[in-house]
């Protein structure tokens, strides 16, 4: 019974060690991505993925604020009810946001936060979509 006991007291002493170190990762390839965009002005992909950590309830209940979402950087145009992160700049905003893209007409892309009431003000063209979110990390 004792040596059953090691052996799963070991095991869990190697995941817990193996969870840490992912922990680590996670936290130093944010630290790259944050240092190198601060030097460019603009988001940095590290192997074509950038997390981020969302700063607001806009799209409660796919993700709350302080979650870290991982974003794929765009490979092709997106679709309709796809998440994508993009540079907003219509009405003086110059920032980034990540909503559903809930419609599409002649003047580009329609979003939306799925906890808002309103689509987001004006249009956003194919160029402003940065990438799309695929997973939401923790």
């Amino acid at each position: 019974m004792g040596g059953l006991r090691k052996n799963v007291n070991a095991v869990f002493a190697f995941i817990s060690a193996g969870f840490t170190l992912l922990l680590f990762l996670i936290a130093f390839y944010a630290l790259v991505c944050s240092f190198r965009e601060q030097s460019s002005g603009t988001p940095f992909f590290l192997f074509g993925w950038k997390p981020v950590i969302v700063l607001s309830d806009s799209m409660v209940p796919t993700y709350s604020s302080g979650k870290v979402i991982l974003v794929k950087e765009k490979e092709e145009t997106p679709k309709l009810n796809e998440i994508v992160m993009f540079r907003q700049k219509n009405y003086g905003m110059n920032s980034y946001v990540t909503h559903r893209i809930v419609g599409m007409d002649k003047d580009g892309f329609i979003t939306k936060g799925d906890a808002n009431n309103s689509e987001d003000p004006g249009r956003i063209q194919d160029k402003d979509i940065i990438g799309t979110v695929e997973y939401v990390l923790f």
